[in-house]
């Protein structure tokens, strides 16, 4: 399969139905094959309204909003999406298609550092850096997002990763689940390690709920 093959059948294995979305160049793989799967696109007017639609399905409902767009000016525009979803610990995925890698860091038209512009809003900015990797990072950014406290996920992949070829091994979503299935339970190092803080506090603030 190619990159965009492997990315679109990893959301529905997911179960995903629909995503929000506007196109451009650097993601027209992605979006050509989901043209060809049973996911529905919601196409709106501009990539924030298409970023806020997805964390807006996501509040209504137990699922993961999932926005997919393009780079650049693209992806920047969904920020306040992003933000705002950060901020009330919504699940939010956003998808941005990104220039070739061998552009990357070379002020070619249309890139961003997205991981500057977004780390201090997002739960997780991970940029694709082998097409192997493209299925683990779409199914294990699901559940993070959900997971603990949830939030918005970042996925960056360069087209040149979205054309090229590779094997799909069709891991059972169950095994990402179960990561993050006691990711709030503390261990007894960790608890012991809270206490030790708390004894030597001199005006300690708990914050509980």
């Amino acid at each position: 399969m190619t990159g965009a093959e492997i990315l679109v059948k990893s959301l529905e294995d997911l179960g995903i139905k629909h995503i929000f979305g506007y196109t451009g160049a650097a993601i027209l793989p992605v979006m050509d094959e989901l043209g060809k799967s049973a996911i529905e696109i919601v196409v709106n007017a501009n990539e924030q309204s298409a970023a806020f639609s997805a964390a807006g399905y996501s509040r209504s409902g137990d699922g993961v909003g999932i926005a997919i767009v393009t780079s650049g000016p693209a992806i920047t525009n969904t920020l306040t999406a992003v933000a705002d979803s950060f901020a009330d610990s919504i699940p939010l995925i956003v998808i941005a298609g990104q220039v070739p890698e061998h552009k990357i860091g070379t002020d070619s038209f249309q890139h961003i550092d997205v991981s500057s512009v977004f780390g201090p809003t997002a739960k997780k900015v991970v940029l694709v850096d082998r097409i192997n990797n493209i299925e683990s990072i779409i199914k294990d950014a699901y559940f993070l997002a959900k997971s603990g406290k949830p939030g918005p996920v970042i996925i960056d992949i360069p087209i040149n990763l979205q054309q090229s070829i590779n094997q799909y091994t069709g891991d059972n979503i169950e095994k990402f689940k179960t990561v993050y299935s006691n990711e709030w339970h503390l261990s007894d190092r960790q608890c012991k390690h809270f206490f030790t803080l708390l004894t030597k506090a001199e005006r300690p603030l708990l914050y509980l709920g």
